[in-house]
Formats: structure tokens, sequence, C-alpha cells
């Protein structure tokens, strides 16, 4: 689900706008079909994936609308680099 660089410290971004490009769906249909607000659905569906806060009730209407898991709106690319941890804790696993 890669879809190029992601922004400095961005480890978890949204792919709606992949879902929504592969189903033909616009953010106006977006917005009806979920029931958010044209501007709420219009930056939920830019390919930046960026959003600052995402209530439950938010995930679920996109859940629903799309008929999919709350993983398959999301994408996780860790970190690298710095304080990274390796999957163990911060400890390392010690």
């Amino acid at each position: 689900m890669a879809c190029g660089p992601t922004p400095k410290g961005l480890m978890v971004r949204l792919v709606v706008h992949q879902l929504m490009a592969r189903r033909g769906i616009t953010a106006y249909a977006l917005s009806r079909g979920t029931r958010l607000s044209y501007p709420s659905a219009y930056r939920l569906s830019r390919p930046g994936g960026q959003f600052g806060r995402l209530h439950a009730d938010t995930l679920d209407k996109l859940c629903t609308f799309f008929e999919v898991s709350p993983g398959a709106l999301l994408e996780w690319t860790p970190k690298t680099g710095r304080g990274r941890t390796n999957g163990k804790g911060a400890a390392g696993g010690r």
C-alpha cells in the first residue's frame, strides 16, 4: 500500500484516497455516503493521508461506507533513525 515518501515524523496515515480511486468515488460521494461534512470528507481523501485527529465515530463511518476493517484504511510506516525501537519496546527487549 505504499504511496511515495512519508512526511517527516508521520508514522500512520490514511489511505482513503486509494480506496476512493479504486472505486471511482469522489469526496462529494464520500461525504454523502458517510454523512460527514464535505470539508471533512475532502480532508480525509487527500493523497498525503495526513490527519490530526481521527475520532472513533469517523473511523466507524468510513469502515461502514467502504465495508472494510480499520486496518484497510490506515498505513503504518515505521520511523527510521535515532530513537526507533525494534518492536521489543524502548529497552530493546532486555
